[in-house]
């Protein structure tokens, strides 16, 4: 057992400019020890969300702090608490480090208290901290375990049943459709058979979109057509909506929906990859939060669009029906996981500010450490 470890903490105000490594420091601390009803735990990886810069930004990472709401995958190192065992591998919140003290009675950071059934599923308070099944640490890598089934692959998952049942006579678009929860929500309304047309920025990426993940199109969204390829990729208007960017593509999207269609609303990327990434309003909805405004809200009224906003942790009573049900289509080959993956903790702060910069597929992860 090292006697410390390192942590990045966010370490000079960005003022405007790029987020670049300048922003990050690399400290050193003492290595803890578990008190009753703590676990130690090693972070093997952390999926980076694209929220990072926005808490940045907007004040909840603070100077001189860790962001602690990173999603991560853990391995219990000592225990202290009932919930845990050394070896368990376990999903949970950290910071940008590479060690941590958890505990199961602690409640998720930032989030409302999870739900009773939660609790008990997870034997934990916290939506986010749970030990994954031996059964799946065993089948699939901590990458694959932190996108297929965590939030990328639940949200999906859930959102996809949620619009459903997808049939095939649904015209299926999804937004952000080589991101992590897009990636997966096109290939799973495709299982069902419907007809599914992606968005993707650039004549590569799109094609990368179509090659990689079997839909049926992808419409650049970067075009200054967009209107009229909407029109040529869905002239009977579109029935299903998987939207996780907001903004201009929504608007576009919006115009075309059917009477009765279904609409999922998870993110608002256009707003958060912008070169002048917007804050949330104090107060705002989360229908506010993922772009839906009240001038889309009027044409959802209008034409009885079913519409969903929430956050996914409102389904993970019902977590284990569905890490069952996207293991099964993984090893029948029907469907993939997308992830980039960054190797080494010190390229953490690269990792966060090239998310803003450059063009990548799926769930961005940096590896920390390997079992063992």
């Amino acid at each position: 057992m090292p006697k410390s470890y390192r942590q990045w903490v966010f370490a000079k105000p960005i003022s405007g400019s790029p987020l670049g490594r300048e922003h990050f420091q690399l400290r050193h601390l003492p290595m803890p020890e578990p008190s009753t009803g703590q676990a130690l735990v090693r972070i093997l990886l952390v999926n980076i969300h694209s929220a990072a810069r926005q808490r940045m930004l907007g004040g909840a990472t603070k100077l001189g702090n860790t962001d602690p709401t990173n999603y991560a995958c853990a391995e219990v190192i000592q225990s202290c608490d009932p919930a845990f065992e050394e070896g368990d591998v376990i999903h949970c919140q950290a910071g940008w480090q590479e060690y941590q003290l958890i505990s199961s009675g602690d409640p998720a950071i930032n989030y409302p208290p999870a739900s009773e059934l939660v609790k008990a599923v997870h034997d934990t308070n916290s939506q986010w901290t749970y030990v994954f099944r031996p059964v799946l640490v065993k089948l699939w890598s901590p990458s694959i375990l932190m996108e297929m089934f965590g939030t990328s692959g639940m949200t999906a998952y859930f959102g996809m049943r949620e619009c459903g049942p997808l049939m095939p006579r649904d015209h299926v678009a999804v937004a952000g459709s080589s991101g992590s929860v897009g990636s997966i929500a096109a290939q799973l309304a495709k299982i069902a058979g419907a007809r599914v047309v992606g968005f993707a920025g650039g004549a590569e990426r799109c094609r990368w979109v179509v090659d990689t993940l079997g839909i049926d199109g992808c419409i650049d969204y970067l075009a200054d057509d967009l209107d009229a390829r909407l029109q040529r990729a869905f002239p009977v208007g579109i029935d299903v909506f998987s939207d996780g960017v907001g903004g201009r593509v929504t608007d576009a999207v919006l115009r075309l929906m059917n009477q009765d269609g279904r609409m999922l609303s998870y993110g608002a990327g256009a707003a958060l990859y912008s070169d002048a990434p917007s804050l949330p309003v104090p107060g705002s909805s989360l229908r506010r939060m993922v772009g839906i405004t009240e001038a889309m809200e009027r044409i959802l009224r209008e034409r009885n669009i079913k519409s969903e906003a929430w956050i996914v942790d409102a389904f993970y009573h019902e977590r284990l029906r569905a890490e069952d049900d996207l293991s099964r289509l993984m090893l029948m080959g029907r469907l993939k996981p997308v992830t980039h993956m960054i190797d080494g903790f010190d390229h953490l702060p690269d990792a966060i500010a090239d998310l803003y910069r450059s063009g990548r597929s799926g769930k961005l992860q940096v590896q920390f450490a390997t079992r063992g």
